[in-house]
């Protein structure tokens, strides 16, 4: 199994787990480079749900999805004068947000879905697993997860672009947070939450939240703000699985 676990956020519904290690791969071992570690493939490996939020149409299910698609044209129709590129990159940090929002609501009200959620994150943790590194909406899953399986022996978790702190998801943790404070997670000894300039989804820093152990770092993503790549390939991301897998 593999030495570090990479964990997705939203609008992965039509990849699959081994399209998205053959993207994610190479910005994991660009931010390694800053710190002259190398890395097999086999020390990568991908926990993949997207599949379980693809579209299913003419069900209940899809009906209660598209409504967080139903905004995404609206935000992107209103690039007309100053900075398209800018308000491109805006439009899409909303949308994302958005549409994360919707999937964790989704995920609170589908039946079983939570639970075969976790399934996924299950199956690719184990005892070589010293790093986990989480996308997005992959935070949600992350965290969840080893907050629930305290004995797996993940050293350090990152999060990038994190809403675990905001507001709207923050009350739909398991487990729940206790006067506005949320647990540690498990076995994790250090936590890097990374957070780029402009992502709306990461707004909010975590150690208000989760506590002052949390280590907040701030990059500039351009106007890519909440993709995962350019958290992937950022030097201080590079460096925090540098010393996990150390």
């Amino acid at each position: 199994m593999a030495r570090i676990v990479l964990v997705h956020g939203a609008f992965n519904e039509l990849w699959g787990p081994h399209e998205l290690k053959a993207r994610w791969l190479p910005a994991v071992r660009d931010g390694l480079w800053h710190h002259g570690i190398e890395i097999d493939d086999a020390d990568v490996g991908v926990c993949f749900y997207g599949d379980l939020f693809r579209r299913k149409p003419g069900t209940d299910e899809e009906q209660r999805l598209e409504q967080s698609r139903a905004g995404i044209a609206a935000a992107l129709s209103d690039l007309s004068g100053g900075d398209a590129i800018a308000a491109l990159g805006q439009a899409a940090s909303d949308a994302a947000f958005d549409r994360t929002v919707d999937m964790v609501a989704v995920m609170t009200t589908e039946p079983d879905l939570r639970d075969r959620l976790r399934a996924r994150i299950e199956t690719v943790v184990d005892d070589r697993t010293c790093v986990l590194v989480a996308h997005s909406l992959g935070t949600v899953l992350s965290y969840m997860a080893l907050c629930n399986h305290a004995a797996w022996s993940v050293d350090t978790f990152v999060t990038l672009g994190s809403p675990l702190a905001s507001p709207m998801i923050a009350g739909t943790l398991d487990p729940p947070l206790v006067d506005g404070h949320g647990v540690w997670p498990g076995s994790v000894r250090r936590w890097v939450n990374v957070r780029a300039v402009g992502d709306k989804a990461a707004a909010v820093a975590l150690g208000d939240t989760f506590g002052p152990r949390v280590e907040e770092f701030l990059v500039d993503n351009g106007h890519r703000a909440h993709a995962p790549e350019p958290y992937l390939n950022a030097e201080i991301t590079g460096a925090a699985i540098a010393a996990a897998l150390s």
